[in-house]
Parts: C-alpha cells; sequence; structure tokens
C-alpha cells in the first residue's frame, strides 16, 4: 500500500494557517505605520503653515484697532494747520489775508459794473461793510445807471452816482461834487452807515433817500413803489 497521505495534508494545512496569521500580523504592522506616517507629515505640514501665517502677519495698525483713530487724527491735523495759519497771520498783521479778500471782492463789484464809470470806485467799495456796499451799488444803478446820467460842475466829473446832496462844493442842482471817487464813496457810505444804524436798513426803509421822509408825502406812490423794487433787485442779490 501508498503512504498514508494525511499526515502530510495536516502538516500543509497547518503552515498555511501559520502563513495567514503572519500576514495578517504584517498587514496591520504596515496600516499603522502608514497611520503613524501621514500623521507625522500632517502635523509637521501644519506647524510649518501656522509659522509662515505668523511671519506674514504684521501688527494691527491703530486704524484697524480703533477706525475713529483716523478722525481724530485729521481732525488734530486740521487743528495745527489752524493754529499755524492763525500764528502766520499775526506775524503778517493778516495783511495778505485782507488784501486777497478785499480783491476778490473788488472783482466781483468791478464784473458787476463794468462798462460804467462806477467800475473805477470798485476796490473803495470792497472796503466798506457788505450792506452799505450793496447800498451803493444799488443806490448808485437806480439814480445814475452806476454813474451814466450823474450831475457835473464847470464840465467836470462830480463822481456823485447817488443824487448825494450835501454840503460840500455843491453845483447849482444842489448835489455835492466830490473831488475823486475815493471821497465820493467815503463821505456817501459814511452816510448810508449812519442811517443803517439808525435801522434804516432795507430798500422799503431807505425809500427816505428818495424822499427825504419815511412817509414819502407829496410823491408819487408808484415812484416810491417803483424806486424799492429797482433798488431792491441789486441790494438782495448783493447782501446776502
Amino acid at each position: 500500500m501508498g503512504e498514508d497521505p494525511l499526515p502530510k495534508l495536516k502538516k500543509y494545512c497547518i503552515s498555511l494557517g501559520g502563513f495567514g496569521r503572519n500576514k495578517k500580523r504584517n498587514s496591520l504592522i504596515i496600516i499603522i505605520l502608514v497611520i503613524a506616517t501621514s500623521l507625522f507629515f500632517s502635523v509637521f505640514f501644519r506647524r510649518n503653515a501656522l509659522a509662515e501665517d505668523a511671519v506674514s502677519v504684521s501688527e494691527p495698525s491703530a486704524e484697524a484697532l480703533d477706525p475713529l483713530s483716523r478722525i481724530g487724527q485729521s481732525f488734530q491735523a486740521d487743528l495745527e494747520n489752524q493754529q499755524e495759519n492763525k500764528k502766520l497771520c499775526e506775524i503778517n498783521g493778516n495783511t495778505d489775508d485782507t488784501l486777497a479778500a478785499a480783491q476778490a471782492v473788488a472783482l466781483s463789484y468791478q464784473t458787476l459794473v463794468q462798462g460804467h464809470p462806477m467800475e473805477e470806485m470798485a476796490p473803495e467799495m470792497a472796503q466798506k461793510d457788505k450792506a452799505v456796499a450793496a447800498f451803493l451799488i444799488s443806490i448808485a444803478k437806480k439814480e445814475s445807471d452806476w454813474g451814466t446820467h450823474s450831475p457835473k460842475k464847470d464840465g467836470q466829473e462830480c463822481f456823485n452816482f447817488w443824487g448825494y446832496k450835501g454840503g460840500y462844493n455843491v453845483t447849482e442842482g444842489g448835489y455835492s461834487c466830490f473831488d475823486s471817487p475815493e471821497q465820493a464813496v467815503d463821505i456817501v457810505g459814511a452816510r448810508i452807515q449812519t442811517l443803517i444804524a439808525q435801522k434804516i436798513d432795507t430798500p422799503a426803509r431807505m425809500v427816505v433817500w428818495k424822499c427825504g421822509n419815511a412817509a414819502c408825502a407829496g410823491f408819487d406812490p408808484a415812484d416810491v413803489q417803483k424806486w424799492i423794487s429797482d433798488v431792491s433787485a441789486y441790494y438782495y442779490r448783493l447782501e446776502t
């Protein structure tokens, strides 16, 4: 009879079982190593990324922490500039600022009355109070069309564009004949300033310039109203 095959088969099966256990154990070890390696590199790269972010982020600015700080800084800068300008103006006696302002006003007056004899009075009127200058221009427009029709004496210009009657160098018609535009603006401007101080400060009240009294007795009401209307047209345009 031949050799019994069962012992060999049993030994072969035992060897297979052992191989299976070794294979499982090896596979488990490999899986553990892979997981451990993955965790290591994950932590490593995460730390590097955080380090790079920490380097790239700068310290937050004061404006980022407090958005209103920019407004405060701007206000402080403006305040310092104003204080510096004030010092400069005090040193210069405000000469430059006053001159520039007067020149701007004079130019606006000159532009308005351009082409009329009153144009040369613009610099002097610009130095007067705003309300006074407004009446000087608006009354002169009504009374003489800014000097186009004005009294003369001995063929000479009297620079009286307002129908002003006073005691100085009187013409045959009773109007003052001034020596220069500057004198005319000073004298007539002073008279208007006095009336304004007496609350005669609107065209309706300033009608005393035409009538000599507030009631305008003996004057045509239509003419009185026309005077007020014509003076108002320029006065309120200039005074506001």
